[in-house]
């Protein structure tokens, strides 16, 4: 059952939640648990205070409660199971936390923090690879293709998320701007058996009718992983 819940805090406690973490991620964008862990870490003015319990409630992002667990009983902030229904694909929740102390006190609640799932099974993988339109040899290098797509986009999109791997390495662009800041993308993995992927909000890069896609790619370690 969906509840009506109240996010606030309570900035005159002494004892506050200062960092939220998820499989030690900060930024938990396409995470590839359903079950992600939380860390947070606690500051207070106490002398001599330690944490003997917690409380976690997860918001969907309608800002209406979806799970809480109460008050629970322990001393735990590192790595704590994640206390919920596991993420669907894709699922993105608003997580916060506080804390009790020895002296029986509860901590302001945390700031919220999101938490997104990636894309958890083989089956929610529907695109194809696309290819530069000449034949790819492993046994050279070969110029850097740039592959290139128009697509249109509705009104009224309010999440937008590309999802992206290569076989070596690439540079996304959306409309003429890089894709986020990293280099190198997807990383060396063993080909054979695996492919990294990145998960990137793209949400303010697209506007309504007509988009443009784009894509730089090189050998990287995968030409040289099939000598």
């Amino acid at each position: 059952m969906t509840q009506q819940g109240s996010i606030q805090d309570d900035r005159e406690a002494q004892t506050t939640i200062a960092d939220v973490r998820f499989e030690h991620y900060r930024d938990a964008l396409g995470v590839g648990e359903a079950r992600p862990r939380l860390s947070w870490i606690v500051a207070t003015t106490t002398t001599g205070w330690r944490q003997t319990g917690y409380e976690i409630e997860a918001y969907g992002v309608d800002e209406l409660l979806r799970e809480q667990t109460g008050r629970v009983e322990s001393d735990q902030s590192v790595l704590v199971s994640w206390p919920f229904a596991p993420l669907s694909s894709g699922e993105r929740l608003m997580v916060r936390v506080r804390v009790w102390g020895n002296d029986g006190q509860p901590s302001a609640w945390s700031m919220p923090s999101f938490v997104e799932a990636g894309l958890l099974h083989a089956s929610d993988w529907t695109a194809h690879f696309v290819t530069p339109n000449w034949e790819e040899g492993t046994s050279r290098s070969q110029p850097a293709p740039l592959l290139r797509r128009t697509f249109e986009v509705r009104a009224g999109v309010t999440k937008a998320r590309l999802y992206t791997t290569a076989l070596g390495v690439y540079e996304a662009h959306i409309n003429g701007i890089t894709v986020g800041d990293s280099v190198l993308d997807p990383g060396w993995t063993d080909y054979h058996y695996r492919l990294r992927y990145q998960i990137f909000d793209v949400t303010n890069l697209l506007y309504e009718g007509r988009n443009t896609l784009g894509a730089m790619l090189a050998d990287g370690w995968y030409c040289k992983s099939q000598h």
